[in-house]
């Protein structure tokens, strides 16, 4: 088995990349999976999973079930269904950054500039100027410290406008061979379905 993580902040274009590596033939490619799913998938080459850094995965920390509970009575959420909290005190992924490496997994991590990551948390998230900022900053220490021999990294601007490229960097990093339908993923992200990339939003 052969283990990849994308690593982003919320609102960066992690959803976007993701639904582009999950049409190539050799990926089975997760959307948030807070389980350890992705040490099970069977059937191809590369199992990949997509996991917003800070608020859903740490560095050494996992979930747990105090954490949970934590994260519902700071957010005063005392329904049975899950929901977007605004903070997120602990993680919710089982597995840490550490808990993949020794698995063997590498990273691809994508950023965006900081202050149209900001705003867009404050707009489609909800979240105060002051949560954003603070979920930013932590956000990429852990990025930061990703960076290294076994991770590829991007910017949003570069998968927007530079497509073509970014993907054939990323097979060459995977070592698979490109294909045309990952131009396709717009089309399958079920979070923001668009027929195709929108260049005006980087």
């Amino acid at each position: 088995m052969k283990l990849f993580v994308i690593i982003g902040l919320q609102r960066t274009g992690t959803t976007l990349l993701a639904s582009m590596l999950g049409r190539h033939s050799e990926i089975n490619m997760l959307f948030e999976s807070v389980t350890k799913d992705s040490l099970k998938l069977i059937g191809k080459e590369w199992n990949g999973n997509k996991l917003l850094a800070y608020r859903q995965i740490r560095e050494r920390q996992r979930s747990s079930r105090w954490g949970h509970f934590i994260n519902r009575v700071v957010n005063f959420d005392f329904k049975k269904e899950n929901r977007h909290h605004l903070v997120r005190i602990y993680p919710t992924s089982k597995m840490s950054i550490e808990d993949y490496k020794k698995q063997g997994a590498i990273f691809i991590t994508i950023e965006r500039d900081k202050e149209s990551s900001i705003k867009s948390m404050m707009k489609r998230a909800g979240q105060s100027r002051k949560q954003a900022v603070y979920e930013w900053e932590q956000g990429m220490n852990i990025i930061n410290n990703l960076k290294g021999e076994n991770t590829y990294s991007l910017n949003f601007f570069d998968l927007v406008n530079n497509t073509n490229k970014i993907l054939l960097d990323i097979c060459d990093f995977l070592d698979i061979k490109y294909t045309d339908k990952m131009l396709e993923g717009p089309k399958f992200n079920f979070v923001y379905p668009q027929e195709s990339i929108v260049k005006k939003k980087s």
